[in-house]
């Protein structure tokens, strides 16, 4: 029963302002509530709704998973001859009904329509096949209409402050709804003369935010934060959380948190509200209302500190008026442009911490080098002039500068291989692999992916092929690639994944083979690089449906030498030559258009080639 009702039945301000709510969806204008100074005193709750005939009682109250929207549909039936404004019912599912079950395992409860009343004991039936207990009792004609609930509170008792407390926040004004307490009155919020907007959520309607001062709306002052209202019921309790970084300086410590807070009403939740009405249930619609919602409030709390923003700002130029003052205008308004961005962004950014910042940036804006840029533009002809407008009207610097980079790290290891591979004295291990480790690009785009890396598991299984450990020193150094006597191999990976992202083995192994230079390859080598892949099958490491591509690397290849392939093994020679002709494709040829404007003493490892000697460039080129 507990898990069918929630926190109805353990919480007691949910269990009073559930019940209260029924009486209000029974189309009620007045509820009485009466509550003992102690536990072990008698609770009422009194309603002039419409009541129950024997019929309806039965229906709705002995029926578990009674659906109140499609027996009485979401519109509240008045008693007759009563006429009120249109009530939209709060409740859905009836469970309000079992909010007596918080104070006690047993109660009565008496309605009266008709002319005619009944009376009902309902208790807990643990033990039972059926969850609860409400034979009649007692059933007489009587005049008048409403429910009446009691029950000797024997748990959950509380203060009656607590209940006040509950009830004259969770309900909005409505000059044909009371509800009284002990008998006196209770004063419900009231969203009248509020400053308040409407709030577009594309796809879904209209929400209306208030924005509540608590210096002219005192019924306000315990809703510190955001609360959400549905039909004139609110929806969870109030909290800053959905704001983020506003929200942890707006904790209530803070003045404006004790004096500003937000009303979402968003009749538009109804269905994503909670049985219990504390909170909402994930849907795109709540999600899509909150967002719409919580940026309009962030937009105002901007606005609202905007006098505390200028103050601060003011007083951080101060802290550095020296430096500041010797900037050009251009620098100075970038100065206060970025602080008057950080403190919209970063709202928890501490005084101190902005000074600092602010020094920070004043000195790099001082270091600027923008005459440099000015003597280089003179230096320039027309014909250059046109140029680089061309390129600044299509490219942006940051653009500009990603690309250049990513190009300027390919052609100089192109560079850097190119000038090894005649060279009879360089160290494939240490000189060669380690530039094909971070070129395999070279090799075809589906090489090109940063999950294709190094796997130096597979180099030590490969290592057991030539039984024996390595003798030199520096190759237990390298242990992600092999040392043998004429080359060296490296082993490349890249996972597999399932459907559900997860990785299920690996989808592809290169081999790379580089032998000295000068070495002719022949079909021993394509073998021995054949037996390479095969020997991993064999082990277990890979399975037999991974592809295993072995490339081998020699100065020249005997005549009549080509690609072959084995099972899942596929192996391919290549010359350094041709490895350097796809690498220069690969990069639209552009080291060698570069060498034909510059002539080959201007190396790319001058790397004002590529875009001037800013630091940032030439970091790239490093």
């Amino acid at each position: 029963m507990s898990d069918h009702a929630g926190h109805i039945m353990s919480d007691p301000r949910i269990a009073i302002v559930e019940l209260v709510a029924n009486s209000y969806d029974a189309g009620a204008r007045n509820v009485h509530v009466s509550w003992p100074d102690k536990e072990g005193g008698l609770f009422c709750i009194k309603d002039d709704g419409t009541g129950m005939t024997r019929e309806e009682f039965a229906r709705r109250w002995r029926t578990l998973n009674y659906n109140r929207m499609q027996d009485q549909g979401p519109k509240v039936q008045f008693p007759d001859g009563v006429k009120l404004r249109e009530r939209r019912a709060f409740g859905q599912n009836g469970k309000g009904r079992h909010g007596a079950f918080c104070f006690a395992d047993h109660y009565t409860v008496e309605t009266r329509k008709d002319g005619r009343s009944l009376k009902a004991n309902v208790s807990l039936a643990p033990e039972s096949s059926c969850p609860f207990h409400c034979p009649v009792v007692a059933e007489e004609n009587k005049e008048g209409h409403g429910t009446e609930i009691t029950a000797v509170v024997t748990k959950n008792w509380i203060m009656a402050e607590a209940i006040l407390d509950a009830l004259g926040t969770r309900f909005l004004v409505d000059p044909d709804f009371t509800i009284s307490l002990n008998g006196e009155k209770i004063v419900l919020d009231d969203l009248n003369n509020t400053l308040a907007w409407e709030v577009e959520v594309p796809g879904f309607g209209v929400v209306t935010v208030h924005q509540i001062d608590s210096a002219t709306k005192q019924r306000t002052t315990h809703m510190r934060g955001i609360t959400w209202w549905v039909y004139e019921r609110m929806v969870g309790g109030s909290s800053w959380d959905d704001l983020g970084e506003y929200g942890a300086i707006l904790d209530g410590r803070t003045a404006a948190a004790k004096t500003i807070s937000f009303i979402i009403e968003a009749d538009l939740l109804k269905e994503e509200v909670k049985a219990d009405w504390s909170g909402f249930h994930a849907s795109a619609r709540f999600n899509a209302v909150r967002e719409a919602a919580v940026a309009s409030i962030i937009q105002a709390l901007r606005n609202l500190f905007k006098d505390i923003r200028k103050e601060r700002k003011e007083k951080a130029i101060q802290k550095h008026v020296e430096t500041f003052g010797g900037l050009t205008h251009y620098s100075q308004r970038v100065v206060q442009d970025f602080i008057d961005e950080i403190q919209v962004n970063c709202p928890r950014l501490s005084e101190v911490d902005l000074y600092k910042t602010v020094g920070i940036l004043t000195k790099l804006e001082e270091s600027r080098s923008g005459y440099d840029l000015l003597n280089q533009l003179l230096a320039c002809s027309p014909e250059d002039l046109d140029r680089w407008n061309d390129i600044m009207c299509q490219w942006d610097a940051r653009s500009a500068e990603i690309i250049l980079g990513e190009l300027g790290r390919r052609l100089r290891l192109i560079e850097k291989i190119q000038g090894l591979v005649d060279d009879h004295s360089a160290d494939e291990l240490h000189d060669l692999q380690p530039l094909f480790e971070k070129g395999l690009w070279i090799f075809g785009p589906e090489f090109d992916s940063v999950d294709f890396c190094s796997n130096r598991s597979m180099s030590t299984v490969i290592r057991g092929f030539f039984k024996m450990e390595p003798e030199e020193a520096p190759t237990r150094k390298r242990m992600d690639f092999i040392a043998l006597p004429d080359a060296s191999l490296g082993v490349y990976s890249a996972d597999a994944h399932d459907g559900d992202s997860e990785v299920t083995g690996y989808r592809k192994i290169l081999i790379v083979e580089l032998k000295r230079g000068g070495f002719e390859l022949t079909q021993k080598e394509l073998d021995q690089g054949r037996d390479y892949g095969l020997y991993l099958v064999k082990q277990g490491v890979v399975p037999q449906h991974t592809p295993i591509c072995v490339h081998v690397l020699g100065a020249r290849w005997e005549q009549g030498l080509g690609s072959a392939s084995q099972v899942n093994v596929t192996i391919t020679p290549f010359t350094y030559g041709v490895v350097l002709t796809k690498a220069h494709a690969r990069t639209f040829n552009l080291l060698k258009k570069i060498e034909a404007i510059h002539g080959d003493n201007h190396r790319l490892t001058q790397p004002e080639i590529l875009g001037g000697d800013t630091p940032a460039l030439a970091e790239m080129f490093q």
